[in-house]
């Protein structure tokens, strides 16, 4: 019997690990800061969207404050001055919204709006993300395995303690078992915690390289200098494992918002084929590139030096620490080791 129950324990311990690591997927470590509305009481906030349950929506502020809005059938969403329905509103996109407070502190909107930066965002943020979620759902497969070894040692276990009833020797290869499997379950509870440490640092994205490219007037051709600066930087991760680059393009405030976009974007593109076609980057390794317009200006655009320095496009090399750290963690001694590398 009281093997019989180490058994038992050795199930609850690996269970309990397991629930742990899928957990520690899935929980942001942030402390909310939340934020309610007076009711009646007309109010504009703008935020990102962090998650929706039917037509409620959590949004943090720009205050870093969270609150709850309201999207009801007649408020009206907008994009790019066209009426858009409800279900444009994802997680990540950045909205503004109008509204009045109800008796539950929360914002009922008359009018959601957003733009395509927002949405381009919202899209990078996706890219980012969709590879961390198929990261949590392989763990959590693999917490599944191992509830199951525990049911089959269990099973062995009960086996066992019929057989002791005949002689004492075999009680002696019964003791000598089960404190294999308690050791075999010792490892396994050790590589669960560090199984966690890496799902916790899956979305823990580090800038470890960055260099900026610099454009003439209305021009998204690259000079020789910009070609050697992106040579360089495609050098630098030959031996880096887990890497993301993030491209994004601006231009100056000369000529309209419209014609910005479409230059931004072209300067942006103009850095990936080059960074594909001669340096070899592969194409799953860029995040999906930007075009930023006039927006974000680095220097002041009612100068000639300043237009000059806002006419970029910025490279950075990010590198994801919960696939570069430890990529040779193992779950149990039965458990195949997990990925060491990736890319999102």
């Amino acid at each position: 019997m009281k093997h019989l129950l180490g058994t038992r324990q050795l199930k609850a311990a690996i269970a309990l690990s397991a629930t742990a690591l899928l957990a520690s997927g899935m929980v942001f470590a942030a402390e909310l800061n939340n934020k309610s509305f007076a009711e009646n009481k007309k109010e504009k906030v703008k935020g990102v969207i962090l998650s929706h349950e039917g037509s409620s929506f959590k949004v943090r502020a720009d205050d870093d404050s969270i609150c709850t809005i309201d999207v009801t059938d007649t408020t009206k969403v907008r994009f790019k001055h066209h009426s858009v329905t409800s279900e444009s509103l994802v997680t990540g996109l950045y909205i503004e919204a109008k509204g009045k407070g109800n008796e539950k502190g929360e914002l009922v909107a008359t009018k959601v709006e957003f733009n395509s930066t927002s949405l381009t965002a919202s899209r990078q943020a996706d890219a980012i993300m969709e590879p961390v979620a198929a990261r949590t759902g392989a763990l959590e497969t693999r917490a599944t395995s191992l509830e199951s070894r525990a049911t089959a040692s269990e099973d062995r276990q009960n086996k066992l303690d019929d057989q002791q009833k005949q002689t004492a020797q075999q009680v002696s290869q019964v003791s000598e078992h089960v404190n294999k499997v308690q050791t075999e379950a010792d490892e396994a509870n050790r590589g669960v915690d560090n199984v966690n440490q890496r799902v916790t640092e899956l979305d823990n994205l580090q800038e470890k390289y960055s260099d900026v490219v610099y454009f003439r007037v209305n021009s998204s051709t690259l000079s020789a200098q910009d070609r050697q600066k992106l040579d360089n930087l495609a050098q630098q991760t030959k031996d880096e494992k887990g890497y993301s680059v993030m491209i994004i393009g601006y231009t100056d405030k000369t000529g309209s918002a419209a014609y910005n976009q479409h230059l931004s974007e072209a300067r942006a593109n103009a850095v990936i084929r080059y960074l594909q076609e001669k340096d070899n980057i592969p194409v799953y390794r860029i995040i999906r590139p930007a075009g930023m317009g006039a927006t974000h200006e680095v220097a002041d655009n009612n100068t000639s030096a300043g237009r000059k320095m806002n006419r970029r496009v910025e490279i950075k090399v990010m590198v994801n620490q919960g696939l570069t750290n430890g990529s040779n963690t193992s779950v149990g001694a039965a458990t195949a080791k997990l990925p060491g590398s990736g890319a999102f």
